[in-house]
């Protein structure tokens, strides 16, 4: 059973609440990406490093968490089938990964979080496939959501092939003809999915997208809301730092929607967390995912705030709010003043604390959509990027036209 419904609105932002089977999360959410089989066995978490750590939080290891249960920054994560291969496994070894649903091994039995899995397109069309120390596997529509499934994912996607912004008109067009094709044989395997599938449209702006959705509905045998739980908008990664060009390829994604009859599934927006989430909420986005939690951490950078990181040894412990920093037991980790600490443990204590903040903004946002206060949203987005000059005045003009008009029209007519 899938269903996705809409709780309260303010402005163009939503708050829902997406209930797969006997699991519930609610949206706005970021789907924290997980490296689930990092190279080792189970009784190590099947290790990773920094990975591992991460893992040890979402299975709440008391050892590592200092006691405090942080199984609310994982609520719903994202892993990929691209990750699989990610430290030069053997062929036998990923036949034993998958060899049992993430869930049927001991160590992750009582996580009860929603899985998002991912097909990895944009991994697997950049190396041709999946390859480790002994093994080469070209990657199709099938063998990838006979990865996907061997999971025991609650969402899978279809496997898409992503446009990037150098890619020649026609290049674009076969990308996307090959992700709608893929969308197609996807749709046909439908009943074997025991949760959502969603479906991936790329395009960074209104052209792209009509040109995407044609190319699927063409392909498709069934209207796309019978066919897909979801719709996932990729593509977006290389203009990450570009929060425009985001935020007008998530509006055109929704007008395409809400032309089409399919404004009711959520959108989840991949690869796209931090500093743009706010702005993308407030133009209806509704689910996102990224790993940059944890590349900051392993970067050696330190979370203030959605905009801004600083070295660990710079961080200011104190003056943070979120329940990371407030533990001394993490804090003392963070400033590396236990002994017998490994790096993957100081590190991972910071990867929590940047989720933590990341997810702590999300759930203000969630709050405020909630109350349906557009005024009240204005100010939290005014607030939020007072100090960004980059985001400022596009951050203004986007609130002026889209949620609480600083000057109302005033009537001059007379009686």
């Amino acid at each position: 059973m899938v269903s996705f419904d809409i709780v309260a609105e303010a402005g163009e932002a939503r708050r829902g609440q997406l209930r797969i089977n006997d699991r519930t999360l609610e949206t706005p959410h970021l789907f924290p990406v997980i490296n689930f089989y990092g190279g080792g066995n189970e009784g190590a978490l099947f290790g990773g490093g920094v990975h591992r750590t991460v893992k040890e939080f979402l299975t709440h290891d008391n050892e590592i968490t200092g006691g405090e249960d942080y199984s609310d920054l994982f609520r719903g994560v994202m892993t990929s089938i691209s990750s699989l291969a990610d430290y030069g496994i053997r062929e036998k070894k990923l036949d034993w990964y998958l060899g049992n649903e993430i869930r049927e091994w001991d160590c992750f039995s009582d996580y009860n979080g929603m899985i998002f899995a991912d097909s990895g397109g944009y991994k697997i069309l950049k190396q041709g496939g999946l390859e480790g120390q002994d093994f080469e596997k070209d990657i199709d529509q099938d063998k990838a959501l006979d990865i996907q499934l061997a999971l025991g994912p609650d969402i899978v996607v279809n496997l898409d092939h992503p446009i990037h912004p150098d890619d020649e008109f026609e290049e674009r067009i076969e990308k996307m003809e090959q992700t709608a094709a893929n969308a197609a044989r996807f749709a046909e395997r439908r009943d074997e999915v025991d949760g959502a599938c969603y479906l991936t449209v790329h395009g960074y702006y209104e052209a792209m997208l009509e040109r995407s959705f044609d190319l699927i509905e063409d392909e498709l045998s069934e209207p796309i809301p019978e066919a897909f739980d979801g719709i996932a908008l990729g593509s977006l990664v290389p203009r990450k730092d570009n929060v425009e060009i985001l935020v007008e390829a998530v509006s055109d994604c929704k007008r395409e929607m809400q032309q089409r009859g399919y404004e009711d599934l959520p959108l989840h927006v991949l690869g796209i967390s931090g500093n743009a989430m706010p702005l993308l909420v407030a133009v209806g986005a509704d689910t996102f995912d990224s790993a940059s939690y944890l590349h900051q951490a392993i970067n050696g950078k330190y979370c203030v705030n959605l905009f801004e990181t600083v070295p660990i040894d710079e961080a200011n412990f104190d003056s943070c709010e979120c329940r990371v920093c407030n533990d001394d037991f993490h804090r003392a980790r963070m400033r590396n003043e236990m002994e017998d600490l490994y790096q993957k443990d100081i590190l991972g204590s910071v990867a929590a604390h940047n989720l933590a903040v990341q997810q702590r903004e999300l759930r203000k946002f969630r709050q405020l959509i909630a109350e349906g206060d557009k005024e009240r949203v204005a100010e939290y987005l005014e607030e939020a990027v007072k100090d960004q000059k980059g985001f400022r005045k596009f951050a203004y003009q986007l609130i002026n036209e889209r949620i609480n008009p600083y000057f109302e029209e005033i009537d001059t007519t007379y009686a």
